[in-house]
């Protein structure tokens, strides 16, 4: 018989403590957060690191601060997994020690002994290579593999950030190899057994700087009043084959990477601009998604099969706008024989439009900007990317594809990727409700269980006038993000039960995992591998280019806002007007016509503001002023700092 163990009562004021496992996020204040899988986040000091660096998952004994109920803070007992492997780094020299400093400020220096430099040079930015990790007061020492840029290189900045974020810039040979001879053997195969497209007018539209073409268009009204709608996509799958050296390498990079002054393609250019790109007046092997839609805009037939087109034009946004809008003669009659077809295009347009708008698919209309660079690659100008009638014709044409394949395939039961957005916290539809109310509108259901018309309902009244940019902001901030599933969950923004894409495979993996789906039904089998295997590789297949989707948004991001604080450093002391885009508890974030955001600190404002962070407002207790979401104000630009990425503004 076992003997009960004796417990002891714990003292009144005595620490509740927990040993737990999570992911540490360390910061360049010296301290950082364990993050477990569910429960609150674990406050860890710099001394209680005990050699653990940012990203690594950790075992930590964590206890209840006393002065803040339900706040934890703890230190770290072991280190289960390293994340971090490799760092991006300055190489500098300091008291005659070589030290790599991190250019992502979450990590400590590296040292690196002389017979670990190889040929890198103080003031190179280096790719470094953990050999022993921190411990105790030793910091953590590496081994340069390779350099990344030259000190003084023009484009430092950007290669830095592009080895950060694990891009790769450039194929290797066996890639390259691969691309060209898969190539130059589909060039013989014939086009046996696809429909045959190539007498029909077919166009490509797309911006001026575009080279790589995945999708073109046709369009035709028939003879009942209904529109058939082609949507033309390159067939990528019969280049990129399940499992090769191409497609591995592929799905590691997961999508094409574009920057202000580069592209990074997800596939070589041999294929990429060439073989798979949908060019005028060149034979092309395609996946046509052909639809029949009626005058409410139903589909109400379709057809999905390997096709064989030859593209008439290659035309532009613009072009095609001023045709549509302007009825401009020049593009008219340069573009005459395609132009029936383009104005038949706009009317099915319309009518797509108005049918989405009624299901409530919400459309956020917030401004793009483009960056100019010069020969030396500087930024000159920052001007607005307007999204005109042929841009959002296209962008129409794709979800109409979109939606119908992923359907399809949803009822036909076969292993899809599909692009997720599932509806938005309970939490954050709770403050939207509240923000809303404080407006003058209400939010019918529960916060759970809100359905996108209801949000679509709001926009269409508040169409045209000034709250308008204020209430698409802060819905925008309660949305979650789109991600890649193996299971259809919908989604809530464009208020679609099914959805993939399926339009663009030359950039995105997700859209060529679709394109062997179709290509495997089609062929019974030879294009996916089958059974069990397929479905948990499908699954994680949608996990690593959801993640790489992210960190590609995230580069972006970056080096687009290091071109824009190069450009107004430019441009301190001006005067520009703009609109308050966030309000925080330390200032406010202003974002120019331009984009371009920058941020005043609450000191600067001079008075003494209250901020509530809830209805997005700062509120002056003497005067009254308030500062709110989506006000225009005017600023003057104060600092623009390229080395830590920030611009500072001041209200005029």
């Amino acid at each position: 018989m076992s003997r009960r163990r004796k417990i002891k009562k714990p003292k009144r004021n005595a620490r509740r403590t927990m040993i737990v496992e999570g992911k540490l996020m360390k910061n360049k204040r010296g301290f950082g957060f364990v993050c477990p899988d569910d429960g609150a986040d674990i406050f860890v000091s710099g001394r209680d690191m005990n050699g653990a660096m940012n990203g690594d998952i950790v075992r930590v004994k964590a206890r209840e601060n006393h002065r803040r109920r339900g706040a934890y803070e703890g230190n770290i007992i072991k280190i289960v997994e390293r994340s971090c492997q490799y760092v991006i780094g300055h190489l500098t020299i300091q008291r005659g020690l070589y030290l790599v400093d991190p250019i992502n400020n979450n990590y400590d220096h590296i040292m690196i002994s002389k017979k670990n430099l190889g040929s890198a040079k103080p003031g190179d930015v280096v790719k470094v290579k953990i050999i022993r990790y921190p411990k105790g007061d030793y910091i953590a020492e590496g081994r340069v593999k390779r350099i990344v840029a030259r000190a003084g290189d023009k484009d430092q900045f950007i290669l830095s950030q592009i080895a950060d974020y694990s891009v790769k810039p450039h194929f290797s040979n066996r890639v390259i190899n691969d691309a060209d001879e898969i190539a130059n053997r589909i060039k013989t195969v014939p086009s046996h057994g696809r429909k045959d497209y190539r007498e029909l007018m077919t166009v490509t539209i797309d911006g001026a700087d575009s080279k790589d073409f995945d999708d073109a268009i046709s369009v035709r009204k028939l003879d009942t009043g209904n529109y058939e709608l082609l949507v033309h996509i390159a067939d990528v799958a019969e280049y990129v084959r399940e499992g090769t050296a191409l497609d591995k390498e592929a799905l590691n990079r997961g999508n094409s990477v574009y920057l202000p002054d580069r592209v990074i393609p997800m596939l070589p250019e041999r294929l990429s601009n060439g073989e798979c790109s949908l060019n005028p007046d060149v034979e092309r092997l395609t996946i046509t998604c052909s639809m029949e839609i009626d005058d409410e805009g139903h589909v109400v037939n379709y057809d999905i099969s390997e096709s064989i087109i030859k593209s008439n034009y290659r035309l532009i946004y613009d072009d095609v706008s001023d045709m549509l809008e302007n009825n401009s003669e020049g593009q008219i009659k340069q573009y005459f024989d395609a132009y029936p077809m383009l104005k038949d295009a706009y009317k099915l347009y319309h009518i797509l439009s108005r049918r989405r708008k009624r299901d409530g698919s919400l459309d956020f209309d917030l401004p793009e900007s483009r960056i100019i660079l010069n020969e030396d690659g500087e930024p000159i100008d920052i001007i607005l990317s307007e999204r005109r009638v042929a841009n959002r014709l296209i962008e129409e044409f794709m979800l109409a594809a979109n939606k119908t394949v992923a359907e399809h395939y949803f009822w036909a039961k076969k292993p899809l990727a599909y692009r997720v957005h599932e509806k938005p916290d309970a939490l954050k539809m709770m403050d939207l409700k509240e923000f809303l109310m404080n407006l003058g509108f209400s939010l019918n259901g529960k916060s759970d269980s809100i359905k996108t018309k209801e949000l679509s309902n709001i926009l269409t009244m508040l169409d045209g006038k000034p709250e308008e940019a204020l209430v698409s902001r802060v819905m925008i901030r309660t949305m979650q993000k789109a991600y890649y599933s193996s299971e259809c969950l919908g989604h809530y923004g464009l208020a679609f039960k099914y959805y993939c894409h399926f339009t663009s495979p030359i950039r995105r993996y997700a859209d060529l995992l679709v394109h062997r789906t179709i290509k495997n039904q089609i062929h019974a089998g030879e294009f996916i591998s089958n059974g069990t295997g397929y479905n948990a590789f499908l699954e994680d297949a949608c996990k690593h280019i959801s993640e790489t989707e992210r960190n590609a948004m995230e580069l972006e991001r970056k080096v687009t806002k290091h071109y824009q604080v190069i450009y107004m450093r430019n441009h301190i002391g001006s005067e520009f007007d703009g609109v308050v885009s966030g309000v925080k508890s330390h200032g406010i974030y202003v974002e120019l016509e331009n984009t371009i955001e920058g941020f005043v600190s609450i000191d600067l404002l001079g008075k003494r503001y209250i901020v509530d962070e809830k209805t997005y407002s700062a509120i002056d207790e003497v005067s009254g002023n308030v500062i709110t979401l989506g006000q225009p104000i005017r600023i003057r630009v104060i600092d623009a700092s390229p080395e830590d990425g920030y611009i500072d503004f001041d209200i005029v």
